[in-house]
């Protein structure tokens, strides 16, 4: 069980920084902005279609890394779940962009993931109310992170920058943080929140009770 619990939890951190890095901060940048531009407020048509395309390639790519981790346990498939990220993520994004603007996007599309996940991944947890509160909080706290670090880093010193170049920083300065402390938070809930392997609910293991009566 220790050797499962140990390489999910190192695998939850690279993974996570992996994804936030290269899908958010490199990729969503890379696919929104590449093609179409820069733009004001209001986006062209292209411009939507690729942004949108791209917070779908980013929420793929974050689906597909929890899955395949918590599949190493037998608890879900390659794909389970997607489809609330992919419908639900990238449409609050535009919902707090729209309404709100910068930086409520970003803060509305971290909550959602964290709602989601918050119920997805309930029946996974020794104590499911409290999981609910603490993923929404994890979350919130990765796009504050973000949102503070990376906007700063674009008003100290990237609004000058031109093009992709600019888009690209700022991006990657966002996700980093933001992976780190989702990497960070989430690998201690997960030590004290999942059910692992030979572990039932209440987290003891089944029959150690009377392995130790015997053996006293």
């Amino acid at each position: 069980m220790e050797s499962v619990k140990n390489m999910f939890l190192k695998k939850w951190v690279a993974g996570n920084i992996a994804v936030y890095t290269g899908a958010l901060g490199f990729l969503h940048p890379l696919i929104a902005h590449g093609l179409t531009g820069d733009h004001d407020r209001l986006l062209t048509t292209p411009q939507f279609i690729m942004h949108t395309l791209s917070l779908f390639v980013f929420m793929f790519f974050l689906v597909r890394m929890q899955n395949k981790l918590f599949q190493r346990m037998g608890k879900r498939n390659a794909l389970t779940g997607i489809w609330p990220f992919l419908f639900v993520a990238p449409w609050v994004f535009w919902l707090g962009y729209y309404t709100l603007f910068v930086p409520f996007d970003i803060l509305f599309m971290f909550l959602s993931i964290g709602i989601i996940n918050a119920l997805q991944l309930k029946p996974l947890m020794k104590s499911p109310a409290k999981w609910i509160w603490q993923c929404i909080l994890g979350y919130l706290l990765a796009a504050v992170a973000g949102i503070v670090i990376g906007l700063g880093a674009f008003l100290l010193y990237y609004k000058n920058l031109q093009g992709i170049a600019r888009d690209m920083a700022t991006w990657i300065s966002i996700s980093i943080p933001a992976a780190i402390v989702v990497a960070c938070y989430f690998r201690y809930i997960f030590s004290n929140q999942i059910v692992w392997p030979g572990m039932d609910a209440s987290g003891r293991i089944p029959g150690a009770e009377a392995h130790f009566s015997k053996a006293a």
